[in-house]
């Protein structure tokens, strides 16, 4: 990795939340750990209810707290973004936990590659019971640096652990509001994000020397339910360049289709097994088709609201 001690003075902290008040706490008593460097940590909260968890957390002088009345988890990032005063912006969910040093270690990275507009690093479970669940994860292997938009398909980070330059992203539009939890397409956010940038000819970073923390625990049968949400995501997200005018990029719809959707279908088919994930096949399909309807923003490469 480039220098990971690089000086970057002041770093956002973005934490967007909804309805999750204990885990919220939790993820920002772990970011204000991260004493060696100088952080504000913005938290856009679209919980119904109360109007904040009762927690001297954020009390300190280095957390603002935020009701908004925007939904979609685009929405509120893009609020976010706007507030924030460092162009180092750190991103994480409300159901993470950092470890000390990790705020640092991820500004340090994009500010050590000034052609990087998107980092992630490691997003990893803690110890659970494997019989009931999962938690959705994000591995890497070593440091890659991706310069193309077709190599996004097999590195599509996640934005429980991403740092982002806002500058680009304002200027391209923010984040695209149809992507993300409460929105139209409820998941694919990030993916969406790495896409845009590579095809603005920026570039995006992944390691695995930094890491975080994901609590995000499912039921097999919550699994399910989101995986639906999740495939017509991707779809819409490789359907997008096509749609923008960019027909080469549909490889990233064959890749994604085939190799992630269809190829664990026909190992299970070799081994004599039962084949499992066939609804993520009709689901990528049908959000492929989704975004191939919808009007694109070519100059941002986001979607037009219905």
């Amino acid at each position: 990795m480039d220098d990971i001690d690089a000086e970057v003075g002041l770093v956002s902290v973005l934490v967007c939340s909804k309805d999750r008040p204990d885990d919220l706490t939790r993820a920002v008593r772990s970011l204000l750990v991260d004493d060696n460097v100088e952080i504000e940590i913005i938290v856009i909260d679209q919980s119904d209810g109360l109007d904040r968890p009762v927690s001297d957390a954020f009390d300190s002088e280095r957390v603002r707290y935020v009701r908004s009345k925007t939904r979609g988890k685009g929405a509120a990032m893009n609020e976010g973004l706007r507030l924030a005063r460092s162009n180092y912006v750190v991103c994480t969910d409300d159901d993470c936990e950092a470890p000390r040093g990790w705020v640092r270690g991820m500004a340090s990275t994009l500010a050590s590659k000034p052609d990087t507009a998107v980092v992630f690093c490691r997003v990893q479970a803690p110890a659970y019971d494997q019989s009931v669940g999962y938690v959705p994860e994000y591995l890497p292997r070593g440091d890659r640096r991706i310069r193309r938009t077709l190599a996004s398909c097999a590195h599509r980070g996640m934005g429980a652990g991403m740092a982002i330059r806002r500058d680009v992203v304002l200027d391209i539009g923010g984040i695209d509001e149809t992507f993300g939890p409460g929105s139209r397409f409820g998941s694919g956010d990030d993916w969406d994000l790495e896409v845009r940038t590579l095809m603005m000819g920026w570039e995006t970073f992944e390691t695995d020397r930094l890491w975080i923390t994901h609590h995000g625990f499912r039921t097999f049968a919550e699994g399910r339910r989101h995986a639906s949400r999740d495939w017509i995501a991707l779809g819409a997200v490789a359907a997008k360049p096509v749609r923008a005018g960019h027909p080469l990029l549909g490889l990233m719809a064959v890749y994604v289709l085939f190799v992630d959707a269809l190829g664990p279908i026909v190992v299970d088919l070799l081994h004599l097994r039962a084949p499992r994930g066939t609804r993520r096949v009709l689901a990528f399909c049908r959000g492929f088709a989704q975004g191939l309807a919808t009007p694109v923003d070519r100059r941002t490469l986001s979607y037009r609201p219905k």
